[in-house]
């Protein structure tokens, strides 16, 4: 058996996740350097090769993202027919859940499929410990039967220079605006979200102002990372011409951990709906506000505290809903804030009155949440 991991990752396109990625090697270099990591996509199947250098390693572990879902196998990790094949212990590291709603009594009785639930099982009597990235997720495997696990954050809140420094109060001269990705399916979050945007870029006329795009608004990569074209790089790509009309300017950071990490370096505040904008930002010890369009931001909220407010109100989920919202392209599903602009505004100036002391109080959970990650990893074979 060789002194190494594989990792699963599912890093395609969306800046995010190959932040995960980056991170979570980052760590294994600096608290496991006794392991090589060896990078496998985890959609794909995994063939004759790929078992032989999964069963010569010490582990296999599935890394980062919403990735426990109701199908997670094999929609997420394709895996093997018979997971049996696998002979080295399966772990998870920084998975997360992925609800809509994503309240936290939808963790008492979150569905998973069969072959969804066969894996947690392995997984859960490995004999080591699996590391989850929030409360929520934690809650929801506790109440499927699955105890082996800690909260230990996703990989990407931690970047070994900035633990235990405190949150960095510089002057503003840049704010960067995430977009989020429930506009796509709905009307009133499309308006909400650009009345969020207008609002701030006039609430910050005296200071640099951009809006950022995780996903790619180009076309043929977005075809190349998923395999065909949809309605979703096209309404990014209307939303990206709405924003030149009036003026405001964007920039597409997908594709690498790189790019995430070297444009959000050079941002002193964040605000906006991907997570991990937020993470990175907090990682970094900056200041960011996330909103929430699901059950991942609410998740980050469990995690870490600080500042996450609720972009919608309510979301319908039954059957009916979604076969309606197949069928009309205006039925809505999702039941917007219409208060959050003015409670935004609110949060950004009471946080400067009370000196930043709850993005202080996150930073300094993210120093705790470490530990644990690194309890985790000490553990692993």
């Amino acid at each position: 058996m060789k002194d190494q991991y594989v990792i699963l990752t599912g890093s395609k396109n969306n800046a995010g996740d190959y932040l995960i990625k980056y991170r979570a090697k980052q760590l294994f270099a600096n608290l496991r350097p006794d392991r090589k990591i060896i990078d496998i996509n985890g959609w794909e199947q995994l063939n004759a090769e790929k078992l032989t250098i999964i069963n010569e390693s010490k582990a296999l572990i599935l890394m980062g993202g919403p990735a426990l879902i109701k199908n997670m196998v094999p929609k997420v990790y394709a895996l093997t027919h018979n997971l049996e094949d696998i002979k080295v212990p399966i772990i998870m590291m920084g998975i997360g859940w992925k609800s809509q709603k994503g309240n936290w009594e939808d963790t008492y009785k979150y569905s998973l499929n069969e072959m969804t639930l066969s894996l947690l099982n392995k997984i859960d009597n490995s004999g080591y410990q699996s590391s989850l990235r929030d409360y929520h997720t934690l809650n929801a495997c506790r109440f499927n039967g699955f105890n082996n696990f800690l909260m230990t954050g996703c990989p990407a809140y931690y970047d070994k220079d900035f633990i235990d420094k405190e949150l960095q109060l510089n002057k503003i001269n840049k704010v960067a605006f995430s977009l989020g990705v429930a506009f796509v399916e709905s009307p009133s979050m499309e308006k909400l979200m650009k009345e969020n945007i207008l609002a701030c870029k006039a609430k910050f006329s005296d200071k640099e102002f951009e809006v950022v795009f995780h996903h790619s608004l180009d076309r043929e990569k977005f075809k190349d990372a998923y395999k065909a074209y949809s309605i979703h790089v096209n309404k990014h790509n209307k939303f990206a011409d709405w924003l030149q009309r009036n003026n405001i300017k964007f920039i597409d950071i997908s594709g690498s951990a790189e790019n995430l990490t070297n444009y959000y370096a050079n941002v002193d505040f964040h605000i906006g709906y991907r997570v991990h904008a937020h993470i990175f930002m907090n990682s970094i010890a900056k200041q960011s506000i996330l909103i929430s369009e699901d059950g991942r931001a609410k998740g980050v909220k469990s995690a870490i505290s600080g500042i996450v407010l609720d972009g919608y109100l309510d979301f319908k989920d039954s059957f009916v809903s979604k076969v309606l919202n197949k069928l009309l392209p205006f039925y809505e599903r999702f039941k917007a804030n219409n208060n959050l602009t003015k409670e935004l505004f609110y949060e950004i100036d009471y946080e400067r009155e009370i000196d930043f002391r709850r993005l202080k109080n996150s930073r300094k959970q993210i120093d705790n949440n470490y530990r644990i990650m690194k309890q985790f990893l000490k553990q692993l074979p």
